[in-house]
């Protein structure tokens, strides 16, 4: 019994040779596609630039609260010992 291998698809392929892509059914080439894919990192660190900036703004606004949480902590700790004073 003779078996029959067929090579893979990589093997038949030539380095270098612009085979068509599936999207939708519709056949795209290589360069279309690396095209969309180049548009789409274009856009994607565009995104990432905006939500660091965004991350840097509140990175401020975070500080601000802290701040005025350790004031209160400090008023919390030293209000009984000015009423003992006081009184």
């Amino acid at each position: 019994m003779d078996t029959q291998v067929t090579p893979s698809r990589n093997q038949n392929r030539v380095q270098g040779e612009k085979r068509p892509a599936w999207r939708d059914g519709d056949r795209m080439k290589i360069t279309e596609v690396l095209a969309k894919l180049e548009k789409h990192e274009s856009e994607c660190n565009l995104r990432y630039t905006r939500i660091e900036e965004k991350l840097g703004e509140q990175k401020l606004s975070m500080k601000a609260l802290d701040l005025k949480i350790w004031g209160l902590a400090v008023l919390i700790i030293i209000a009984p010992m000015v009423h003992k004073l006081l009184s």
